[in-house]
């Protein structure tokens, strides 16, 4: 879940918005063997989800079905679509 928001005074923050986004991910089948050795890589000791698509554990995905960026865990396009759009709506009078 991602949130968005803004306010007129900084001691009284509201939410403008929120919005989630999903993206799917096929691993190729991987041995005992191409398990450890990612392992051994010592990359996906600091990921949440234990590999980094942006890095060698790109090289385990099949496919992705979604936004590279959301794997990745922001999704860039759709996060500046959403604060361009709140700031097109602010009321700030």
């Amino acid at each position: 879940v991602y949130a968005v928001g803004a306010s007129k005074s900084s001691n009284d923050p509201q939410l403008m918005f929120s919005f989630t986004d999903t993206a799917r991910v096929k691993f190729s089948s991987l041995t005992d063997r191409d398990i450890n050795a990612y392992i051994a890589t010592k990359e996906p000791m600091d990921k949440a989800g234990s590999y980094g698509i942006q890095g060698i554990g790109g090289q385990l995905v099949e496919r992705i079905e979604g936004d590279f960026f959301t794997v990745m865990g922001l999704p860039m396009h759709r996060l500046s679509k959403e604060l361009t759009e709140v700031i097109r709506n602010l009321d700030l009078d």
